[in-house]
């Protein structure tokens, strides 16, 4: 198995973008509790559920999946954030947001139980399992209101039209891949990399979700193909950035289209 079988393989990805989406459909009315554990089991057929800061006053149940409605249930209102190294994306310095950083998802649970308190489920996909480890913040994170869908989609035309290049350079390239394979491998990854949402009023959240995907997918298929991608050592470390500089606005317009979803179940001010 080569490494790109690696990358292309596997559960979906952003389980915690998943879940903040179905639970605000659960919290507003709009889906049973049935359909947030349904699309957990998308992502694997075992999940695990660690306090890691004490963060409950209570017992939960031995089920992770009931454990998390029960946490989701006593929420104000929820948010993602997708933070990467350089970039907390407004997490504050604290053991949760540097889980937040190693996995590069957090599910923010605000005003927990009626307070000030905020929560973070983080997620981890290993070897059939998905682990939510619980962290609460030392101090209370503000909620940021998510980018304007509209910018958001206009950007990522933008970034649809570089990955296409390329996409076209891996192509033209010593890729290990031929084109067929590479077709296949981009639509494989843009499945893993889209997050399912629960029906929703704005078709562009969607259009956003796919889009980011598909940018991702080709990202992440250029990252596997690193030895081969760029002639030079200067064209290499350019077209690192380049990737790296793709990926945040992905990232960006993924939690964008997540929270705008959120927003329309569960309002901040509710």
């Amino acid at each position: 198995m080569t490494s790109t079988d690696l990358t292309v393989s596997g559960p979906p990805a952003w389980p915690g973008c998943a879940l903040g989406a179905w639970a605000s459909a659960w919290l507003g009315g709009r889906c049973a509790p049935d359909d947030v554990t349904d699309t957990l089991a998308e992502f694997a057929s075992r999940h695990d559920l660690v306090d890691a800061t004490a963060a409950l006053d209570a017992d939960l149940p031995d089920d992770a999946r009931l454990g998390l409605l029960a946490i989701l249930r006593r929420a104000g209102t929820l948010e993602v954030r997708l933070p990467t190294a350089g970039d907390p994306r407004g997490l504050p310095p604290d053991p949760a947001t540097a889980a937040a950083l190693a996995a590069g998802e957090i599910l923010l649970v605000h005003d927990y139980a009626g307070g000030d308190t905020t929560i973070g489920l983080v997620p981890t996909l290993a070897e059939g399992m998905c682990r939510w480890t619980l962290h609460r913040f030392r101090t209370p994170v503000p909620i940021v209101g998510p980018d304007p869908l509209g910018q958001v989609e206009y950007d990522l035309r933008e970034a649809i039209r570089e990955t296409a290049t390329i996409i076209g350079d891996l192509g033209a390239s010593d890729s290990r891949l031929t084109p067929t394979q590479l077709r296949s491998a981009v639509a494989a990854l843009t499945t893993r990399h889209r997050v399912i949402l629960p029906p929703h009023d704005d078709p562009r959240a969607t259009r956003v979700i796919d889009s980011a995907a598909q940018v991702e997918a080709i990202i992440t298929l250029a990252g596997a193909q690193a030895p081969t991608f760029g002639s030079t050592a200067r064209h290499v470390e350019t077209g690192d950035a380049r990737l790296r500089g793709l990926a945040a606005r992905a990232r960006t317009a993924r939690a964008a289209a997540v929270d705008h979803v959120i927003r329309e179940y569960l309002p901040a001010t509710r």
